[in-house]
């Protein structure tokens, strides 16, 4: 298994891991507690058919009853972002539904508190 290259031509990996951090953020305006990181080696399948892996380090954020992390998933077309939760700081943890990382704010705070169970009107 070969180390994963980032595969986007018109994103820059900065610019994704900016919007990460930006969705943190979301996360502490809403409550939730920094409270350790996770670190983790993602698989990935690539457009050839071959596997490849990358080194994910995830910040793991506790609001009210319960554990998030943001992680991402590589679309063809550009990655998206998704928040994953769990009662226990270990896991098992499960996705909520996925998101472009290129939302508008708005939007993507958006979909950040419709993950998160809150009123989004």
């Amino acid at each position: 298994m070969k180390e994963f290259q980032w595969p986007y031509l018109n994103v820059s990996k900065e610019e994704f891991l900016v919007r990460i951090a930006f969705a943190e953020k979301i996360l502490q305006k809403y409550g939730a507690e920094y409270i350790g990181d996770h670190n983790e080696i993602g698989t990935w399948t690539l457009k050839d058919g071959s596997n490849a892996y990358e080194e994910i380090e995830k910040h793991i954020w506790k609001r009210e009853n319960e554990y998030i992390r943001v992680d991402r998933i590589y679309f063809s077309e550009k990655p998206f972002l998704v928040l994953e939760f769990s009662t226990k700081r270990e896991g098992p943890y499960e996705d909520a539904d996925p998101f472009p990382y290129d939302l508008p704010d708005i939007e993507f705070e958006y979909e950040i508190k419709y993950a998160l169970g809150l009123k989004t009107s």
